[in-house]
């Protein structure tokens, strides 16, 4: 049976993605074909510039689930390699879309190309694939207040800490998960003890204190949320922490795995003059935090 095929990154599977691939499994359905979902888990720009910390929404575990959940009959990793990159888009067409992945349809966003130097655009796999007999569609991009929703408008969204407004053009709460790592003991010194999240390098870790949602053992509890470099009270070297203050919790988790679900940007992180300026500013977070927990809306 031949596979409608939709291709591409879908760092996020935001918005703009998922209209891609339900209109492939639509088409797919319509069709009698396979739905087929095929991505690079690491994006070709980071391929070409090197750039491998903090930069993906979705590592690739987290984009497969999220791919699988929008129910094509099928989700395979296509790893960009220096093969790729310096195929000839002709080459690539036969090659990988109708050879490899037995394409009997094409489904794509209208900036998607392939080939050396992104040669390939979509004027040419629409007349690869005319040529070729199998059908094709150009989706066009979702957007929102007038703006096209993209992997790397979400990028810049999270990089500045404005988690809400990527929630909203990515379709889902953002999160970051990982084991609890043992850390300096700062927030049991202060009072407030913390859970680390040992998040992997490549994730980006939206910076300022936020109201959180953290799941551990299957149970999700209310945190407060802080991602920055403790410029208080600074024992890392400025490196960036993420770490979660459990709200009404005390059981130890050491080495468990969670994962963080990003609600509501409290406020960015700063400075204080004393550890005494800080810890009241954190019981006012922590406050604030549990407002918002405690509103229905």
């Amino acid at each position: 049976m031949p596979n409608y095929l939709a291709i591409g990154t879908y760092d996020g599977v935001h918005l703009g993605h998922r209209k891609i691939i339900k209109a492939a499994v639509r088409e797919a359905l319509r069709r009698g074909f396979c739905s087929r979902v095929v991505y690079f888990p690491l994006p070709p720009k980071f391929f070409f510039s090197g750039e491998l910390k903090n930069c993906l929404i979705t590592l690739p575990e987290e984009r497969e689930r999220l791919l699988k959940a929008l129910r094509p009959d099928g989700v395979e990793a296509l790893p960009f390699s220096a093969a790729l990159a310096s195929m000839e888009a002709s080459v690539f067409f036969r090659d990988v879309v109708l050879g490899r992945f037995g394409a009997g349809g094409l489904c794509v966003g209208p900036d998607f190309a392939v080939g050396r130097g992104r040669e390939g655009h979509v004027d040419f796999l629409r007349s690869a694939s005319r040529e070729a007999r199998i059908a094709f569609k150009a989706v066009p991009f979702a957007t929102r207040g007038g703006h096209k929703i993209s992997s790397s408008l979400i990028r810049s969204l999270l990089r500045s800490g404005d988690v809400e407004e990527a929630n909203r053009c990515l379709g889902w709460r953002y999160s970051v998960g990982g084991p609890v790592v043992r850390g300096a003991g700062i927030g049991r010194q202060l009072g407030f003890r913390t859970a680390n999240v040992g998040a992997h390098a490549a994730k980006i870790l939206p910076p300022g204190i936020f109201a959180a949602s953290l799941k551990v053992d299957g149970e999700s509890h209310p945190a407060v949320m802080n991602v920055g470099r403790r410029p208080t009270v600074d024992s890392l070297g400025g490196a960036m922490l993420a770490e979660a203050h459990i709200l009404d919790f005390s059981r130890m988790i050491y080495g468990k795995k969670v994962e963080v679900t990003f609600l509501k940007r409290l406020r960015g992180e700063r400075k204080f003059g004393s550890r005494e300026a800080l810890v009241a500013r954190i019981r006012r977070d922590i406050a604030e935090a549990r407002r918002f927990f405690s509103d229905p809306r």
